[in-house]
């Protein structure tokens, strides 16, 4: 590679005055580099407190720990020093060390060389970015799963069933007049179909790695001043949508991001849905129903101190992820429809409704249990053109088809579910994965 004789360096902490920073070497000259800044020989993966001096300048009191290759994060030399968080202090001594050979990383160029240098492949690669990234605690247990190897694990049991199916299959193609005597021919086709549940089993958990890592889709939606935007601060925690009696204030959606009841959620507040010749509201409108029918959940708002319900028929058309919700709960109400009672005003049903929203979500999106993995967009793809090349060889072998077709198959769905772990990827997207990285990790 490129950088196969670079030194590379990064503050793996984030900028700004803390307690304590984190820089790291990583590469041929990074032991080096330390030994001389520290003026001492540097024990292998022992922490060593000292002191850093570049031309008889002390730059810092810093503690080192030097990785040797290749049992190392990188599968490089790597040396990590901990010293203060003084934003001048960590620049003087990235300096310092750029001085002496270095150079800046790019981001995720260390998980990048770890991914190159075999220490992991890129679905655990892709984890240390989801862990990273998670904003809930189930995205986060989604991310750590990965990162121990749990998707990769399976995937790797996979390609075996798949190398030993082609193995097979091959030597079906080479030595024709041997023929295979059908018990084998019917175990070769309950192994493919076996294969082909398994992918398919994790293909499905693609939209609960989506929503997982971009949020739930949560809309607020109802008449003007039925206390949608009141409702939104009140979910939120603070005024983030203006509130005002009145009608028509919101004129477009509203998005903030919060977790609720452990679920990531995208609060979406909207414009009210009413009769009016106005072209902007008439827009915004537009714009509400969009977000209804890209929702993963409607909380359906109905002024309880109102007889009726002038959206009702809006409701009808996408009943399945409705909840209703009566607002204004401490005033008296008027209003005999079920439904969620909250006020935002005194917090009165917030919990119901959060807990509504959970069982909601739990019970129609497929959250995450103890062993659930969620695959990303990037799997998405690979696995579908793996379950369906092993499809069309099922097919093939059922009908008898030459064996040839059936490997050509089999070859396909093998290239598929390799590019997942890494096997063959192209340079052009592997620098547009880490650059997804923060640097220094």
């Amino acid at each position: 590679m490129p950088f196969e004789k670079d030194t590379i360096t990064a503050c793996a902490t984030p900028p700004g005055t803390s307690a304590l920073a984190l820089i790291r070497l990583s590469g041929p000259g990074s032991i080096s580099i330390a030994e001389k800044l520290s003026g001492k020989q540097l024990p292998p993966r022992s922490p060593l407190p000292t002191h850093l001096c570049l031309q008889e300048t002390i730059l810092d009191e810093v503690v080192i720990t030097a990785w040797p290759k290749p049992k190392s994060y990188t599968g490089e030399d790597l040396v990590e020093m901990s010293c203060h968080g003084n934003p001048i202090i960590v620049q003087s001594i990235l300096q310092a060390i750029c001085t002496l050979g270095a150079r800046p990383a790019r981001p995720g160029e260390f998980t990048e060389r770890a991914f190159l240098n075999g220490r992991m492949d890129l679905t655990k690669a892709e984890a240390v970015l989801d862990v990273l990234h998670a904003r809930s605690e189930r995205a986060l247990r989604a991310g750590q799963r990965a990162l121990s190897g749990q998707l990769s694990d399976r995937l790797m049991a996979d390609r075996e069933t798949l190398l030993q199916l082609l193995a097979r299959i091959e030597a079906w193609i080479d030595f024709p007049e041997e023929d295979i005597q059908p018990e084998v021919g019917a175990g070769f086709l309950s192994d493919i179909k076996a294969l082909l549940k398994s992918t398919a089993s994790l293909l499905s958990t693609a939209p609960l790695g989506y929503r997982l890592r971009s949020g739930y889709r949560l809309v607020l939606a109802g008449p003007p001043n039925a206390g949608k935007s009141s409702l939104l601060n009140a979910l939120l925690g603070m005024d983030r949508a203006l509130v005002s009696p009145i009608p028509g204030t919101t004129r477009d959606t509203v998005e903030e991001s919060i977790t609720l009841a452990g679920f990531p959620v995208r609060l979406i507040d909207t414009a009210g849905l009413h009769t009016s010749k106005d072209p902007v509201e008439i827009q915004g409108m537009a714009r509400t129903r969009v977000a209804m029918q890209n929702a993963d959940l409607v909380l359906a708002l109905i002024d309880s101190t109102h007889p009726d319900d002038p959206c009702a028929k809006e409701w009808e058309l996408i009943c399945h992820q409705v909840i209703t919700v009566l607002t204004k709960s401490d005033l008296p109400s008027k209003q005999a429809r079920k439904g969620v009672r909250v006020s935002a005003k005194t917090g009165e049903g917030l919990d119901t409704l959060q807990s509504q929203i959970s069982q909601r979500l739990t019970a129609d999106l497929g959250a995450p249990g103890a062993d659930e993995i969620a695959i990303t967009t990037r799997h998405e793809d690979a696995l579908r053109k793996t379950t369906e090349a092993l499809a069309c060889a099922s097919a093939s072998l059922m009908a008898k088809s030459a064996p040839e077709l059936v490997a050509s198959d089999l070859r396909l769905a093998l290239h598929s579910l390799e590019s997942i772990l890494g096997v063959g990827t192209s340079e052009d997207v592997l620098d547009r994965l880490f650059a997804q990285f923060c640097i220094g990790k």
